[in-house]
């Protein structure tokens, strides 16, 4: 059926949703015989053609099916592949896992969530395109947390996350499938999103590398959003080269993502990132040690990686970055209210900045409104939270933590003065127990965002950051974030990859 504009008792009980006096009859016929130039705008809006990804791969394919048990022992798969590109360039022979909160045409798109069980893709996403076009095969889709808003990896849908290398415990999220089937083994590389650690937090904990880039560098075209100014797209690998390989192909503009700056370069990443260590300046952040919730085993495990660095011919300080509380403050008021602006507010996504699937927005904003109990408790805590301020404080907050951003942006800028990279460890404890199956509400979000501390407020910054790992310790891995000036994504990776070639970190 095509557009309806409203009837005059539609008109009325919007009229009482919004505490208007009573609206009669006779002025909401006034009303309605006024919009009707603007109703027939809508119905020819209707009629276009809706607008398609750019460059998207038509031919006939597979459309997958379920992981067995066999070959998903850790959680880490959605749903399985394989999809092959057509083309021969930098990815070919490569298997590229892809998080489930991004289009792949004619699988499964559920974000973790049950709200969006049966929602098939229609196109793929832009990086989806790109990394076919490259040759690289999509080996399938891998599990996130539940509307991708949980750190751990307990709230996912259709199965929870088990790490890889420390069995029992959270594989971190809310990009968990991707970080576990690298650290399995089952693919060299995989797709992550991070609005608040979510690349990161993964690659920490599973022992693998995962670059937040630049904000805006990788087009988000065609995948779930949380907030426009915080959602990021990037590569997880097993090493640096992987990470650095995948960006190559991804990065760039499509023309469609508003998020993206004019005139980004082309960069071969592969070969810019190398170099090593000798001569780079390295920014030790004081706030990213000894937090509250900071482990000494952890922070020690990466001043000795800092150690290592400096000893191989970095340049290594001590630099303080007070701001990097504050930042995490204005991120967490962006985070809370715009994710619930945007994801269950009035338009359920559609007024995000960019391109979107106009056949999601319709089956998420209906499925999470027939079925609010399929939300996790950390995704529910989101909307009531972000309700509340829109209705007590009508987003002053909001618009307050937007202005402040550059302000307190400003203070990484006068670290990187002295310094090429900032560091810090990724998170600053070791990854948590899974909770039980049957946990309870209050223990699915006590662990749902307890270790965003430290890199919740490189998402309000935009600046890249990347996690390569240092250590075990207690049989669970460590990982270190280098930080980067804004669109200096190949230096961050030269410091990942002169860590990664100091040697074995698992032995460290």
């Amino acid at each position: 059926m095509g557009f309806v504009g409203p009837s005059v008792s539609e008109l009325q009980a919007a009229a009482q949703r919004l505490g208007f006096d009573t609206l009669s009859a006779e002025n909401a016929a006034s009303i309605r015989a006024s919009l009707d130039r603007a109703v027939a705008a809508y119905q020819r809006l209707d009629a276009m053609p809706d607008p398609a990804m750019p460059g998207a791969d038509t031919a006939p394919r597979s459309t997958g099916r379920a992981p067995t048990a066999a070959e998903n022992p850790h959680g880490g798969w959605a749903w399985m592949g394989p999809i092959t590109g057509s083309g021969k360039g930098l990815l070919a022979g490569k298997a590229v896992g892809v998080k489930d909160n991004t289009a792949v045409r004619g699988m499964p798109l559920r974000n973790g969530s049950q709200v969006l069980d049966g929602f098939i893709a229609d196109a793929d996403a832009t990086v989806v395109t790109r990394i076919l076009t490259a040759g690289g095969t999509i080996a399938g889709k891998t599990v996130c947390e539940n509307l991708s808003y949980s750190g751990h990896s307990h709230t996912s849908w259709p199965n929870r996350v088990d790490n890889p290398r420390a069995p029992g415990h959270a594989a971190g999220g809310s990009s968990s499938g991707s970080g576990a089937v690298i650290a399995a083994g089952d693919v060299p590389m995989a797709l992550g999103c991070d609005q608040g650690g979510s690349i990161r937090i993964p690659a920490a904990w599973c022992g693998v590398v995962g670059l937040k880039p630049t904000h805006g560098l990788v087009p988000y075209t065609g995948i779930c959003a949380l907030e426009a100014s915080i959602d990021h797209v990037g590569p997880m690998g097993a090493t640096v080269e992987d990470v650095a390989r995948l960006l190559t192909v991804i990065a760039g503009p499509d023309g469609l993502d508003p998020r993206q700056p004019a005139g980004l370069p082309e960069i071969d990443y592969l070969t810019a990132s190398g170099g090593g260590l000798r001569g780079l300046k390295i920014g030790v952040v004081a706030q990213g040690f000894g937090r509250p919730e900071s482990d000494p085993a952890t922070d020690a495990a990466v001043r000795d990686a800092l150690a290592r660095m400096a000893a191989a011919g970095a340049e290594v300080e001590d630099v303080s970055v007070p701001a990097h509380d504050e930042m995490f403050d204005i991120w967490n008021a962006v985070c809370l209210e715009g994710t619930a602006a945007l994801m269950f507010g009035a338009g359920t996504g559609g007024y995000a900045e960019g391109h979107v699937s106009l056949p999601l927005l319709d089956a998420f904003a209906q499925g999470w409104r027939a079925h609010p109990e399929r939300l996790s408790p950390s995704a529910a805590m989101a909307l009531l939270m972000g309700d509340h301020m829109q209705h007590r404080y009508y987003g002053r907050y909001f618009a307050k933590a937007q202005a402040l951003r550059g302000a307190v942006r400003n203070a990484y800028t006068r670290a990187f003065g002295r310094c090429d990279l900032l560091a810090m460890p990724t998170i600053p404890f070791p990854a948590l127990p899974m909770p039980p199956t049957q946990a309870t509400f209050e223990e699915m979000l006590t662990v749902a965002l307890p270790m965003i501390g430290n890199t919740a407020p490189l998402n309000a910054s935009g600046h890249p950051a990347i996690s390569v790992p240092v250590a075990m310790r207690a049989g669970r891995p460590v990982g270190l974030m280098l930080i980067g000036r804004h669109f200096q994504d190949a230096v961050t990776l030269r410091g990942a990859a002169g860590v990664e070639a100091l040697g074995e970190w698992q032995t460290w």
